[in-house]
């Protein structure tokens, strides 16, 4: 899969890199669970409705927050049974959220920091 934002069914939305884990191979594969990298919650700063915002142009700011604050892990699997819908993101949002994982992305690549 690629970039996507996941609705659950608790209603959050997070913005991942999304993939799915399958078990056994060719006629025998199955979907196992869905693995979510880097998750981020997103919620709408401002109070304006997200509905209006395309139709008259305004812009609204995204507040990103660490999908599980209380773990160093980046990776995550989930179960498809708490995925409401995935949707791929705009690309305003995309690149925000790229931007956002470029200082954990260089801490690991250079193997002196650990995030």
């Amino acid at each position: 899969m690629s970039v996507s934002v996941v609705t659950l069914k608790t209603g959050g939305r997070i913005i991942t890199e999304l993939k799915e884990i399958f078990d056994g191979e060719g006629d025998d594969k199955r979907g196992v669970c869905l693995l979510m990298e880097d998750p981020y919650i997103l919620e709408l700063d401002g109070g304006t409705p997200q509905f209006l915002t395309e139709e008259h142009g305004m812009e609204y700011q995204v507040r990103f927050s660490k999908w599980n604050p209380y773990s160093p892990d980046w990776q995550f699997k989930i179960p498809y049974d708490c995925v409401i819908t995935i949707n791929t993101p705009e690309p305003g949002l995309e690149k925000a959220w790229r931007q956002k994982l470029q200082p954990h992305e260089e801490q690991n690549n250079d193997g002196t920091i650990e995030d």
